[in-house]
């Protein structure tokens, strides 16, 4: 089922100056970790990357009241920890039904918002071609897979070990980046999670790489047969804000190379394969300000 859903929301449109171009060099702060929350209490645990390249901090947000299922919790996995930990509050919880789900913020060991070159390469995937993508940063892509396997080998059972997790109601979100991490997730890893939350997914990196891998994994539905009715996924994109400003015409020739109605063409192509598909556009809102504004509809979508 294929919903559509235009979203409005005023208190964003209030912050979007602020959000309108991503600070990353803005630094976290102190986050509801700090201050404490009537309805989540926190653990956090480190771990490094397999190479010893990268350096996460995992928050894992477990909730106050019992849950009432013998499963255990839903839990919601959300890419770009530092800056989520940032932008949670109390009043976005108090908007949320009963149960609340386990939220485990997926962040770097940086005072930072955004690892900019970690997330480069944990979010990004490996191209059809195996060769090596390097963005005009110098940044290195192409580890998604890799990413997705160290969640499910290390991440996940350690957040096992802290609270009792629903393994049949798992989720998945991401922002730009992250959003193709989601993506990417679905179509080769599709076992890790029950539900995707992709928002403003880049599907401009490398060309449209992310869309060769969609026709790659329709392919193999069609001729595997490959079972996905029991998978959902949404797409949250902005709508109607220019692009920010970008350090070369370059980069701005490629963000334009995918059109407009990328998105929302996207989701229409996966109907038929998933159980249901979402698609939201959030009016006036731009790239940047949709990673606090997906925050609550994220929440709440697969309560």
């Amino acid at each position: 089922m294929f919903r559509y859903c235009n979203c409005f929301f005023v208190v964003f449109l209030l912050i979007c100056p602020v959000f309108a171009q991503p600070d990353l060099l803005q630094k976290v702060g102190n986050t509801i970790v700090d201050t404490g929350s009537k309805f989540y209490r926190f653990e956090k645990f480190e771990l490094d990357s397999d190479d010893g390249k990268r350096y996460y901090r995992i928050i894992v947000a477990i909730p106050k009241t019992e849950t009432q299922e013998k499963t255990g919790y839903s839990v919601i996995y959300m890419l770009d920890g530092n800056a989520v930990m940032a932008a949670l509050n109390d009043e976005l919880f108090s908007h949320l039904k009963m149960p609340l789900p386990v939220i485990v913020a997926l962040g770097y060991q940086t005072e930072l918002r955004f690892d900019v070159v970690s997330r480069a390469f944990d979010y990004t995937p490996a191209l059809l071609d195996d060769s090596k993508p390097i963005d005009e940063r110098g940044r290195t892509g192409g580890g998604a897979d890799l990413f997705a396997k160290f969640i499910e080998s290390k991440i996940k059972p350690k957040v096992e070990s802290l609270v009792q997790i629903n393994k049949q109601h798992q989720i998945i979100w991401g922002h730009s980046y992250g959003g193709l991490f989601v993506l990417n997730t679905l179509f080769r890893h599709p076992e890790m999670f029950q539900n995707y939350i992709a928002v403003e997914p880049s599907f401009w990196w490398e060309n449209g790489a992310i869309l060769k891998i969609e026709q790659r994994f329709a392919e193999q539905i069609v001729e595997q047969g490959v079972e996905m009715k029991e998978r959902n996924l949404a797409v949250f994109v902005g709508r109607s804000i220019p692009l920010p400003q970008l350090p070369t015409e370059h980069s701005a020739s490629i963000r334009r190379s995918v059109p407009p109605n990328t998105a929302k063409d996207f989701v229409k192509r996966l109907e038929p394969l998933l159980k249901t598909v979402t698609f939201q556009a959030f009016e006036g809102l731009n790239h940047g300000a949709m990673l606090p504004a997906s925050l609550e509809p994220a929440l709440k979508l697969y309560q």
